[in-house]
């Protein structure tokens, strides 16, 4: 049985690589996207990341074999929602990263 935390661990290389690369986590952080409890944030994005690739919407993944590892419906809700979290801030972030990396290789 996989247990929560390794089933953040188990992320596909690329996925995982390009996080690390981009610094994700960093990024959360400077827009104030921080743990309060439970998972941790970037648990949880990256978990909304890959619902795009690996399920249709949250319905599916819950209805999966692997929903007993996932996070609740109220957890993601909770997490996209948040008014203290400056979600612009993370994507101008994140996209300013893109850039500079994009512009390194030309």
């Amino acid at each position: 049985m996989i247990t929560k935390k390794e089933y953040f661990a188990q992320l596909p290389k690329e996925i995982k690589d390009g996080f690390s690369e981009l610094q994700i986590g960093n990024h959360l952080r400077k827009a104030g996207i921080i743990k309060a409890c439970g998972y941790s944030c970037l648990s949880i994005f990256q978990l909304l990341f890959l619902l795009v690739f690996q399920y249709r919407n949250w319905y599916h993944a819950l209805q999966s074999k692997k929903a007993a590892d996932l996070p609740g419906k109220d957890t993601i809700y909770r997490f996209l929602n948040s008014s203290t979290y400056n979600w612009r801030t993370f994507l101008l972030s994140l996209s300013s990263e893109v850039i500079r990396r994009v512009k390194q290789t030309i």
